[in-house]
């Protein structure tokens, strides 16, 4: 099958995109990034420095430095960057410049053709034209679990409302913002003393093997995929912290980002 993978040019994005491509690879793969911040999540500090250690730091320093070194064939390390990737899989990998419903892009699709869309922390909304393209409809990951985690930083929120757990939902994407029919929900265990970036990188994967395990067989059978319409009285709609919820965050002694954590990822890379 024809499979575009939708997901962010980050560091949460490339974990993800690496699992992903490592698992079904032996689909049609192609891969669309988006490099997309809004304007908001820079003017507040502690969004600044996450965006800076998810997005600055490994796209545009160390990301370069890894590449330096050409991958041997013995190579095998557990995460390739995004150029890697595209070189050693021999995959289209794509950095979207603009909003994915733009004409453009409208055209590079339907010129894909794909099957299906598989998005997992895709910056866009996607709308009816472009929902409309693959032959079995967009899927989504979504580090949340919904309705009642709908919108943004859904581990941050968990945490600040205290659960015990974090779901991570795979759903049916719609015209809407995280409203389409869910397949299913996993859950990880909330550790108050990992960070919110440990918990989202942790988080995708989960929704990553539904999709490998309940859609992906299905739609080789024929068979039906099987949702389950949102409870629309059980929803409800983060939207982007404001300094005072970061600061409450860091009162009750969270974290967003956590040094040993992050250097424990970038050992997964092949670097010298």
């Amino acid at each position: 099958m024809k499979i575009v993978i939708c997901t962010k040019r980050d560091l949460e994005g490339n974990i993800a995109l690496n699992k992903i491509v490592r698992e079904i690879y032996g689909h049609e793969l192609f891969v669309l990034l988006s490099d997309h911040f809004l304007k908001t999540e820079r003017e507040v500090r502690e969004s600044a420095d996450f965006i800076f250690y998810e997005r600055d730091l490994p796209v545009e320093q160390i990301h370069p430095l890894i590449e330096r070194v050409p991958l041997s064939s013995e190579d095998n390390p557990q995460y390739l960057t995004f150029n890697q990737i595209k070189e050693r899989y021999d995959i289209p990998v794509e950095i979207l410049r603009n909003n994915i419903n733009t004409p453009e892009n409208e055209a590079r699709l339907k010129e894909i053709g794909p099957d299906i869309i598989f998005s997992v922390r895709f910056d866009f909304i996607f709308r009816k034209h472009i929902i409309d393209i693959p032959k079995y409809g967009i899927f989504n990951v979504h580090p949340g679990e919904l309705p009642k985690y709908r919108g943004v930083f859904a581990s941050f929120r968990a945490m600040m409302n205290g659960e015990k757990k974090a779901g991570c939902t795979l759903h049916v994407l719609d015209e809407g913002i995280d409203t389409g029919p869910v397949i299913g929900i996993r859950y990880l265990p909330i550790d108050y003393s990992r960070s919110v970036l440990w918990h989202i990188a942790n988080l995708y994967p989960l929704g990553i093997d539904l999709f490998i395990t309940e859609i992906l067989p299905k739609i080789e059978k024929g068979e039906p995929i099987e949702t389950v319409p949102q409870i629309e009285a059980d929803q409800h709609y983060y939207t982007f912290p404001t300094p005072d919820e970061f600061s409450l965050f860091n009162k009750k002694g969270f974290k967003l980002i956590d040094n040993a954590e992050y250097l424990e990822f970038l050992s997964g890379y092949n670097i010298s």
